[in-house]
């Protein structure tokens, strides 16, 4: 796709050259955030069927769809999450336990890159890789017949890579479509014998295809991201976890040079039954999830480095057989 640089990306129609290259920064890390995303959910499971790797709207906002269109550059991003849930009536443990009811808080901080290795793919097309590392605690309370219990655990949570990024822009830098893979695999701590885990214990394949449009004159931005949960077996408890669908939406308005605000939106719709003697029992236990909330973001600007910070809501509706709760997530993403 050539070399472009960061400032022919147009964020709105007064903004140029310095602030152009750092107000994009926010957009490019979408992405890997996304990646820090799907370890938070992992983090915070506390049962196989009533919480996934996805929670609608936790990584909505703005660039959901482009991938850094410069060759030899990489991003960091610093996720920080925070999350309160509670399911009700009987939630599978497996196929040994049925928990009646579940609070749980989890929180979780994923480091999180992306790098675009130099490789010039022909036409308007990037490739790059993507990884967040999480470490989490989570903390739960459930009734297991009689008994009322409670969890806590702290430490690594499930690490996620995305091998393959690719990124394609048209020529008036406006208009932006990605593709990507995401392989999450069971490096969190997990034990059939607790209530609380900071891992799933299967692994999970994500492919997700994103896009969005900028508007410069009005300083919109428009994106979407749409994605499936594809997961293996969890062979310890032989429960298996069905194929979800999810989308997250996000419309965001720059208000001066250095703040914008928006609105997002996350949907999640399990197609595929989960597969278990519980799940058989209950309709295939298939979960659906909506989410909605705001979310403002900042440029900070210290010397010659430039840092941004955004901050999101999200709050769950019409929620069937998974945890309901409000996601509270603060990123810190930057330049190498």
């Amino acid at each position: 796709m050539g070399h472009t640089n960061h400032a022919d990306i147009p964020v709105s129609g007064k903004m140029k050259g310095t602030h152009m290259r750092s107000a994009t920064i926010m957009r490019l890390m979408a992405g890997c955030l996304g990646a820090a995303a799907t370890c938070f959910s992992s983090a915070g499971n506390a049962t196989e069927a009533a919480a996934g790797r996805y929670i609608p709207g936790i990584t909505a906002g703005p660039g959901m769809g482009i991938v850094p269109p410069t060759s030899g550059v990489g991003y960091w991003a610093i996720s920080n999450a925070y999350y309160h849930g509670k399911a009700s009536g009987e939630i599978p443990f497996g196929n040994d336990t049925v928990a009646l009811g579940l609070k749980a808080d989890m929180w979780i901080t994923a480091l999180a890159g992306v790098y675009v290795p130099e490789l010039h793919l022909p036409g308007n097309w990037t490739y790059a890789v993507q990884g967040a590392v999480p470490i989490a605690w989570s903390q739960a309370e459930a009734s297991l017949g009689p008994i009322e219990a409670d969890d806590h655990l702290a430490g690594l949570g499930d690490i996620a890579v995305a091998p393959l990024v690719f990124g394609w822009h048209n020529d008036a830098m406006n208009t932006f479509v990605s593709t990507s893979l995401t392989v999450t695999a069971p490096t969190g701590l997990w034990d059939k014998g607790r209530l609380v885990f900071l891992g799933l214990n299967y692994w999970t394949f994500t492919p997700a295809v994103g896009f969005t449009r900028l508007f410069p004159e009005q300083g919109l931005d428009f994106s979407a991201k749409f994605g499936v949960d594809i997961n293996t077996r969890n062979e310890d408890t032989d429960y298996y976890s069905g194929a979800m669908a999810h989308l997250d939406l996000a419309l965001t308005k720059n208000i001066t040079k250095n703040f914008s605000v928006g609105a997002i939106a996350g949907f999640l719709y399990q197609f595929q039954d989960d597969d278990s003697t519980f799940a058989d029992a209950h309709d295939g236990f298939k979960g659906r999830s909506i989410a909605i909330g705001p979310l403002v973001s900042y440029k900070a600007e210290f010397g010659k480095t430039e840092v941004n910070l955004t901050l999101r809501w999200a709050h769950e509706l019409e929620v069937k057989n998974r945890m309901k709760g409000d996601a509270v997530v603060f990123d810190i993403s930057g330049k190498f």
